[in-house]
């Protein structure tokens, strides 16, 4: 259950934290940093809804699986009624993601945050310890789905939420919606040629089958094509304009770093051909752009 977060959500925004206590104009719990009015693609997503939704939750003790630096932590933090605590677990099996562990205690220092190495397939919890327990875009970078949902509900007290927040791979989408896909794509090759377990994303149907087989009651699913960490960011308006110039040098410098994870792989066709692929996304995102692909938001009770 190790995800590799350099090619999950791949340029969402991350939550920006401040000390002061406001209430932003959609009516959400006290949000950490005020942005200014949201643009008017973020607005009309549904990501204002799905954090508003979250603005009426107490949260309790929150378990967030495959947890990586914490991101999704944040935005909870940033959207939840009220919370008592959180955990965040990561089956830690590569030097990066020992790392990111570690950047996220920091990060978290001084509030209520523990992270643990722990693999999701098995976790050493009692049953029914948790008020709330969600996994955030890391469904498709899973060994073993089923057993990693299955213990997330055996841990979840009866009553207590189960978020799931996930990319899919069909529906409606735009050009630039797509070349994120492509991306997304080549990020899974290359992953595997590391021994990192790095799906395909999974469509809505097969989403929605899984959540229901956790026998969760008042199933609530919205589907958005905005993050939700877009309501904190700075740099949201930017998003606005998919071929906006700091996000096409943005995409270009993460596709290179990413291709360096491979520099030294053994075959040279093998490299070659990644590389190629990787040049083939840049000339596309400055064609067509890029923009985060479209994601469901579930809620369910235990």
């Amino acid at each position: 259950m190790m995800v590799n977060r350099d090619c999950l959500a791949l340029h969402m925004p991350r939550a920006i934290i401040s000390a002061r206590m406001i209430r932003d104009e959609v009516g959400l719990a006290p949000v950490r940093r005020q942005v200014g009015r949201f643009p008017k693609g973020l607005k009309s997503s549904e990501a204002p809804r799905i954090a508003k939704r979250l603005g009426s939750i107490s949260g309790g003790r929150v378990l967030d699986v495959a947890t990586g630096q914490g991101g999704f932590i944040d935005t909870l933090m940033n959207t939840l009624k009220d919370y008592e605590s959180f955990i965040g677990i990561d089956n830690c099996t590569s030097y990066d993601s020992v790392e990111e562990m570690r950047e996220g205690r920091v990060h978290f220092r001084g509030r209520p945050v523990e992270f643990l190495e722990m693999n999701g397939e098995d976790m050493g919890f009692e049953s029914g310890s948790f008020d709330t327990v969600c996994i955030s875009y890391a469904l498709h970078h899973l060994d073993d789905v089923d057993a990693v949902l299955t213990e997330m509900r055996r841990v979840l007290r009866p009553g207590g939420r189960f978020i799931i927040q996930e990319l899919y791979c069909d529906g409606d989408k735009t050009e630039a919606q797509r070349v994120d896909e492509l991306e997304h794509e080549w990020c899974t090759k290359i992953d595997s040629l590391q021994g990192i377990t790095h799906n395909t994303a999974f469509t809505r149907y097969r989403l929605m089958d899984f959540a229901n087989g956790l026998g969760l009651k008042d199933l609530e699913v919205f589907d958005s094509d905005r993050p939700m960490d877009c309501l904190f960011c700075e740099r949201n308006q930017l998003c606005e304009d998919p071929k906006n110039q700091a996000i096409f040098h943005d995409s270009i410098k993460r596709i290179d770093e990413t291709y360096d994870r491979i520099k030294d792989y053994p075959d040279p066709e093998v490299r070659n051909r990644i590389k190629e692929e990787g040049e083939m996304i840049k000339k596309a995102i400055a064609r067509s752009g890029s923009a985060a692909t479209s994601y469901l938001f579930i809620i369910g009770t235990g």
